[in-house]
C-alpha cells in the first residue's frame, strides 16, 4: 500500500508537456501563436488553419464557425 500511495502522489504535471510540446510544434512548422494575427496577414489557408486549431485566438479566425478559418484564402 505504501508504493501505491507514493506513486498517486506523483502525478506528472500535464500542463509543462503540453506547452513544450505546442512550442515545438510551432518552431517545427513555421509558425508561432505570437503575434497575433489576422487574416489579412496570413499568406496561406494551411497557415490560418493551424493557428485556428493550435492557438487560444485561432477560433477568431472563423468567423461563421464552419471549421474553416480566413474563408478567403481556402
Amino acid at each position: 500500500m505504501g508504493a501505491r500511495r507514493s506513486q498517486t502522489g506523483r502525478r506528472p504535471s500535464s500542463q509543462p508537456l503540453g506547452n513544450l510540446s505546442r512550442k515545438l510544434v510551432a518552431q517545427s512548422g513555421g509558425y508561432s501563436c505570437e503575434p497575433r494575427r489576422y487574416c489579412s496577414q496570413i499568406s496561406s489557408c494551411d497557415e490560418a488553419q493551424w493557428y485556428l486549431h493550435n492557438c487560444s485566438w485561432g477560433r477568431k479566425l472563423d468567423r461563421d464557425g464552419d471549421g474553416v478559418a480566413c474563408e478567403t484564402l481556402c
